[in-house]
């Protein structure tokens, strides 16, 4: 007996292989599709500069300023390499730099001369950082060993700070100078009421002065006493008109600060934006809700100079957990963790503290939420905010008084 294959109703077995014109253009297809992918990738490692021949070159920063491996090098405004490495200064102390390390297509490398620098700028909407180089002078000669100098950035805080000490230092030279002008009014006084004396006298002085040598040279002394003044008055005046400028120029700066901070404060409240900046006042400053507050000191919370929570900085968080677990489980409610440093503390630098505090913040509400202080219901949730002030002062006047380095928790009702 022969088998005979079984096949189901209304299934039919099917079979079916490409043409060979099918195959060729399915084949270019790829083909295509491979070349135009090896095409992109040739494109970016081109911008990279991965294929190019290159020659490394340094700089010197006293702040890295978030300078990174893989950040973009211009030369005028030329792409023309990365930075790939960042290098902490062998010790600590007056002059210490941190090295970048930046490999630059060869072809520029004749570009640069002696007094080539290089400055860490910010680019984009967000702040990214970028390296710009200046070539410098070519009559300065070739760059030696490959290293630039590295400028300063632009620091606004600083920017003002000289701006003040300028115009006080103007304000003093422009007092100095007004007391010259009088005393030299003074001097051509008495000078001219000396001469005037001598002349109405009939003594031998008289006689003397009477002289027309002696004369002339008086009366010489006088003229030079008054160019001496005019020349005074002179430096008076234009003093005034630079204390204008100088005026004006303080003035433009307010206004220009004035300017860029209602332009930063309309960027942090772009919905993209608002979620990575902290506006301490919008956090702590809440007149349409009840705020309840708890102030633990940092010592009494963490290692001293660090974010590590002790064990008894644990007890004091799990028994506030409980507090604001106990009764406080309202809708809309949200919870900012703020931490301050002393700013008499000399032991951080500002930036250190405002670091340290942010970390600190974190840390406890971490804590706090590990305990479900966030949690209303099955699904409910309220914010739970870190907020690192650094050495600021809060923007709410407190009548406690309490110790400069602390956490504070605030909960915040609608009314």
């Amino acid at each position: 007996m022969v088998a005979k294959s079984f096949t189901p109703v209304g299934v039919r077995a099917v079979s079916q292989t490409l043409s060979r014109t099918q195959a060729v253009i399915l084949g270019l297809v790829i083909v295509g599709a491979l070349a135009l992918a090896g095409y992109g990738v040739a494109r970016v490692a081109n911008k990279q500069g991965l294929w190019a021949e290159t020659v490394e070159v340094t700089a010197g920063f006293p702040d890295a300023h978030d300078i990174a491996p893989g950040t973009p090098v211009r030369i005028r405004g030329v792409d023309a390499g990365q930075v790939i490495a960042v290098e902490y200064p062998d010790h600590d102390g007056p002059g210490t730099e941190v090295t970048v390390r930046m490999r630059v297509q060869a072809k520029y490398a004749d570009r640069m001369f002696a007094d080539a620098s290089a400055q860490i700028h910010s680019s984009g909407l967000l702040g990214g950082k970028i390296i710009s180089i200046q070539p410098g002078d070519p009559h300065k000669g070739a760059l030696a060993g490959n290293r630039l100098k590295g400028i300063k950035p632009f620091d606004v805080n600083e920017a003002v700070a000289e701006v003040r000490d300028l115009a006080k230092e103007a304000k003093g030279t422009a007092t100095e100078v007004k007391a010259l002008a009088k005393d030299a009014r003074e001097t051509v006084a008495s000078a001219k009421g000396f001469i005037d004396g001598v002349k109405d006298s009939d003594g031998t002085l008289t006689k003397l002065i009477r002289d027309d040598d002696l004369y002339e040279d008086a009366r010489g002394t006088l003229a030079d006493m008054r160019k001496l003044l005019a020349r005074t008055d002179k430096a008076v005046g234009t003093l005034e008109g630079e204390m204008g400028n100088l005026r004006g120029l303080v003035a433009d700066g307010r206004e220009t600060f004035k300017s860029v901070k209602q332009g930063s404060d309309a960027l942090s409240k772009l919905p993209i934006v608002r979620g990575y900046v902290e506006d301490a006042a919008a956090l702590l400053v809440r007149p349409t809700m009840t705020r309840d507050r708890w102030p633990i000191q940092t010592r009494d919370l963490f290692e001293p100079g660090t974010a590590t929570v002790t064990p008894t900085g644990h007890t004091h968080l799990n028994n506030l957990a409980g507090v604001i677990n106990n009764g406080n489980k309202v809708s809309n409610t949200e919870i900012v963790v703020a931490a301050f440093f002393d700013h008499t503390d000399k032991s951080q630098t500002n930036a250190a503290a405002l670091e340290l505090t942010k970390k600190q913040a974190e840390v406890v509400a971490n804590h706090l939420k590990g305990n479900n202080v966030h949690k209303l219901g099955t699904f409910a949730r309220r914010k739970v905010v870190p907020l690192g002030m650094g050495t600021a002062a809060s923007p709410v006047l407190e009548k406690d008084n309490l110790t400069m380095s602390r956490v504070e928790v605030f909960l915040f009702t609608p009314r």
